[in-house]
């Protein structure tokens, strides 16, 4: 439990106090995720807001031996999205930015938070795959096995360091194996799509 405060203390000096959330009532509605599933109360909910602030919370982790779950906005079909009783709950629904739109708005670069109409009012002429609405890009991508259209990933691994991945670079196609991963290939900071033309 010592673990699990000194990770509380160092997110509140990565992320702001007003990021870290510990007061049981509040941590009640980090329970459960759309299905209903319960889960018990995290040590606390923490809410970054940048790919740096994600990377020192998982690094803080990391150190201590913490445990943490990466949440986006709950609605997990697969119980990814539950609390552990002695981990914290890494939230990244302040991390919404669309980063970038390339000049045909074929590809688009958007935070994990961003919801799925984020794109549609980015990149109107476009759509991306069925998403639920209430979602978010990050989770759907990390719930769904098989979407062919990421081509650009930005990852904080489990001890806190970053790798950038392209579909575009010669190799394995590890860009690919990212969706449908769970969480279990690190965590997506930033996610680049290839738009696709409606029908």
């Amino acid at each position: 439990m010592e673990e699990g405060a000194e990770v509380v203390a160092r997110a509140r000096l990565i992320c702001g106090e007003q990021h870290v959330l510990t007061a049981p009532t509040v941590l009640s509605t980090y329970r459960s995720d759309g299905l209903r599933r319960s889960g018990p109360l995290p040590l606390a909910a923490i809410l970054p807001g940048s790919a740096a602030e994600v990377a020192g919370v998982v690094s803080a982790c990391a150190a201590t031996g913490t445990r943490f779950v990466v949440r986006g906005a709950g609605t997990s079909h697969s119980g990814g999205a539950l609390p552990t009783a002695d981990g914290v709950l890494i939230v990244l629904t302040r991390m919404r930015r669309i980063v970038a739109l390339d000049e045909g708005g074929d590809e688009i670069t958007v935070e994990p938070g961003a919801p799925p109409a984020a794109l549609a009012r980015a990149a109107p002429a476009r759509w991306f795959a069925d998403a639920d609405p209430i979602g978010t890009v990050g989770g759907h991508i990390a719930e769904t096995p098989g979407i062919g259209n990421v081509c650009g990933l930005e990852l904080v691994q489990s001890d806190g360091t970053s790798v950038r991945l392209d579909a575009r670079d010669p190799g394995y196609g590890i860009t690919g194996a990212f969706p449908g991963s769970r969480g279990r290939a690190g965590i997506a900071v930033a996610i680049t799509l290839r738009t696709v033309s409606r029908r």
